[in-house]
């Protein structure tokens, strides 16, 4: 009753796949600008990312899993059903809503909302805003400036050489076209999911271990707009491209050369000092850390094996026994104030009561699915569930033979008042 129909797993599950299809490099491009721009619009760019790339991803746990966020975290970001995220990043068509049904409570539906109006299914045609600061900054054939004219806002906080990178980064994106693994192009875009563990953001305590250690949001952001391209930086620099402060900066710096004392490297200059990344010579196929991070995906698997738990228990509790087990356990919260006004009766099985007492959901459930297939299945006709008398016979067969009254007619006026008595009563 409760299972998907459809055969798809109800949470927009699909496995780790290349896609089909052609991928609108200009929406990644814009993405990485609104990035640079809106620094704090990050869970949103990372969403946003995941659609572009994977258009298949639909319901809150599938977004939340391939884009190494939790469910609450999707939900909290997606904006109103039919309206956009706080930073418009994202056009909601539905957020799903409150079922006995899984498949209909995760029924999400997000869309990258594109100023650039390039590719329809990324946005809603009732939303279409006019192309804002980023038009014309993709026609890369008029000049590597032109991708950053006319952002105003780009252009005045972020410097020189920045923009030199930032430019080096979009050129490479627009070449991102295909998420394969036989191309470099399509090497460089599988190595950007920023589901992968390498740029996962683990929480203290949390339980999975990673074959590396993560470098979080921050590095893929940054790595994104260097196009996953050798650079050389100082920290006022990545500071302009990140929007980070300072000590930000430098923590980011000081949490990637943990991760890998390789990949960032100090370069003096002058009085002072910069940083070379080498994204490119450690993260593209030839580099080190290409097979660890497709060996060892471990903190999305973990997620999936969490979510399939948090289905299993949906589906079971919008089953009638499920429900009766949840609100008898002490997995409900209100579980005292049930009993209270739903005291079990006096006769009430014994071992009923034995499992009420100790609340233990799936051992009350267990308890009344053996009831179920004790009792058999629901027959068809309700001849099975009657127990005829030779009295009840005989009067059944004296109602037959009486002869059939005809229909009396009713005056409209008297039902017109028994109404109205009705409604009086109702809400008096």
């Amino acid at each position: 009753m409760f299972s998907n129909s459809s055969g798809r797993d109800v949470s927009g599950r699909t496995d780790l796949q290349e896609s089909q299809e052609r991928i609108e490099s200009a929406h990644l491009m814009e993405i990485a600008q609104r990035m640079a721009c809106e620094s704090q619009a990050l869970t949103e760019a990372v969403i946003s990312w995941q659609l572009v790339t994977r258009p298949y991803l639909d319901g809150s746990r599938g977004i939340a899993r391939w884009s190494g966020l939790s469910d609450k975290t999707v939900r909290e970001t997606a904006g109103p059903e039919g309206g956009l995220s706080p930073f418009k990043f994202l056009w909601t068509r539905t957020r799903g809503h409150a079922s006995a049904t899984v498949e209909e409570r995760e029924e999400m539906q997000l869309r990258f909302h594109s100023n650039t109006r390039t590719h329809y299914r990324s946005t809603s045609p009732k939303n279409l805003q006019t192309p804002g600061p980023l038009g014309g900054a993709l026609a890369l054939g008029e000049g590597e400036k032109k991708i950053l004219e006319g952002n105003a806002v780009v252009s005045a906080r972020i410097g020189e050489r920045a923009q030199e990178v930032l430019v080096k980064g979009m050129k490479t994106l627009a070449t991102l076209t295909e998420l394969t693994t036989l191309t470099e192009p399509g090497q460089v875009l599988t190595m950007l999911d920023p589901g992968l563990d390498v740029w996962a953001e683990v929480e203290d305590g949390n339980a999975v271990k990673t074959a590396v250690i993560p470098l979080g949001r921050r590095a893929w952001s940054l790595a994104v707009l260097c196009g996953l391209e050798d650079v050389v930086l100082s920290v006022s620099d990545i500071e302009e491209l990140t929007g980070l402060s300072k000590r930000g900066v430098q923590a980011l710096l000081a949490r990637m050369v943990k991760a890998d004392p390789v990949l960032v490297r100090k370069v003096r200059k002058g009085r002072s000092f910069e940083y070379a990344i080498n994204w490119a010579s450690r993260f593209r196929k030839s580099g080190d850390h290409w097979d660890d991070c497709f060996d060892w995906d471990l903190i999305r698997k973990a997620r999936a094996a969490k979510d399939r738990v948090v289905q299993e228990t949906s589906a079971r509790r919008g089953t009638g026994p499920g429900y009766i087990a949840y609100l008898h356990s002490k997995a409900n919260p209100n579980r005292a104030e049930y009993l209270a006004s739903n005291p079990l009766p006096e006769g009430a099985d014994e071992a009923w009561r034995a499992l009420v007492e100790a609340g233990d959901e799936l051992a009350l459930y267990e308890h009344l699915r053996a009831q179920e297939a004790e009792a058999g299945p629901v027959p068809s006709t309700p001849e099975g569930c009657m127990v005829v008398t030779t009295t009840e016979v005989k009067e059944v067969t004296s109602l037959n033979t009486l002869e059939a009254q005809p229909a009396r007619e009713v005056d409209p006026a008297v039902l017109a008042a028994m109404r109205a008595r009705m409604c009086a009563s109702t809400y008096a």
